[in-house]
């Protein structure tokens, strides 16, 4: 199992946004198994901050799209029970809970 933590996670199937979150995903298939609050510092979880993007597929950034316009085209990806996949946003913009021109989705 492979930790990431970071200042936000938002999850696709449910379209709901969390604050410092700990995510575990299964090596083989890098698929999201767990996440749970970080509370505090926690041994061999790799810290990203930012945000993180649980999804059923690799989500496109749309130039000038706001992160409500990514939330609903992408969550409406998203089918039953598919398995999720995490990716990090670089140089996403936390204190206006925007994407930046710098921002793209690196899969973890």
């Amino acid at each position: 199992m492979q930790y990431y933590a970071s200042h936000y996670l938002w999850h696709a199937g449910q379209d709901k946004l969390f604050c410092m979150q700990r995510i575990g995903l299964e090596v083989s298939g890098h698929t999201w198994v767990s996440m749970e609050p970080l509370e505090e510092e926690v041994r061999n979880t790799q810290w990203l901050g930012g945000l993180i993007i649980l999804a059923a597929s690799a989500p496109e950034l749309r130039k000038d799209e706001t992160f409500q316009e990514f939330r609903a085209r992408t969550a409406s990806a998203v089918v039953g029970d598919q398995p999720l996949y995490a990716f990090h946003v670089s140089f996403f913009d936390l204190q206006k809970m925007a994407f930046t021109d710098r921002s793209r989705l690196v899969r973890l």
